[in-house]
């Protein structure tokens, strides 16, 4: 079995974000129904290029998850299991019950994800992992907010495509402003790329 961090949980590259790694997200479990069910064994998995890969295994306890699966490190031709407990805590929430919590092992920091990139499933902090949107351009923010709006449009994501069918349901006063938001920062994203590229003094098309 191809364990979690399996063949290089030694180094990693410093652009690494945590979009591009393993997770365990509390919000997953709970929508699951894993939650609460002292006992429950189950099992997580990862899909790269279609195909599952790294698995673990899991049981939830009263106040903690346990965790079991192997590793191997660059230099290791060895796999070692590892058995780890990911504990629980809990805040109230406003209309009523208790919101459920992940601390990191590590320095127990209260939070809704953990991450796998070595050989141990910590919090962004300690491995100081980055969210993709922190790399991006501007352009690049823009881009991506266009393509947000584009899907709630339920149209292409090819932002040089126009929108001019209106979704089921959706109310044309909506619609209206959701183009109009949508053309605002379209126009701001070919801007800041043709700003990039030097070609707006060439009276590029943006």
């Amino acid at each position: 079995m191809g364990g979690v961090g399996s063949g290089r949980w030694i180094r990693w590259s410093t652009r690494t974000t945590t979009e591009a790694v393993r997770r365990i997200d509390v919000r997953v479990l709970r929508a699951r129904g894993y939650l609460g069910r002292v006992g429950f064994q189950g099992r997580l998995s990862w899909a790269v290029g279609g195909e599952s890969c790294d698995v673990i295994d899991f049981t939830i306890e009263s106040a903690a998850m346990g965790l079991r699966y192997q590793v191997r490190s660059e230099d290791d031709e060895e796999w070692r299991l590892v058995e780890e407990r990911i504990l629980f805590d809990y805040t109230p929430c406003h209309l009523g019950g208790m919101r459920t919590w992940l601390l990191c092992p590590r320095c127990s920091r209260r939070v809704a994800v953990l991450y796998g990139l070595a050989q141990r499933f910590l919090c962004r902090h300690c491995y100081r992992l980055p969210y993709a949107s922190q790399g991006e351009s501007h352009s690049d923010r823009m881009a991506r907010k266009a393509r947000k709006i584009r899907r709630r449009l339920v149209v292409t994501d090819n932002l040089l495509e126009p929108i001019d069918v209106k979704p089921k349901g959706m109310h044309w006063k909506t619609f209206e402003r959701l183009v109009a938001e949508e053309d605002i920062v379209n126009c701001e994203s070919w801007a800041g790329l043709g700003e990039v590229l030097g070609l707006l003094d060439e009276g590029f098309p943006v």
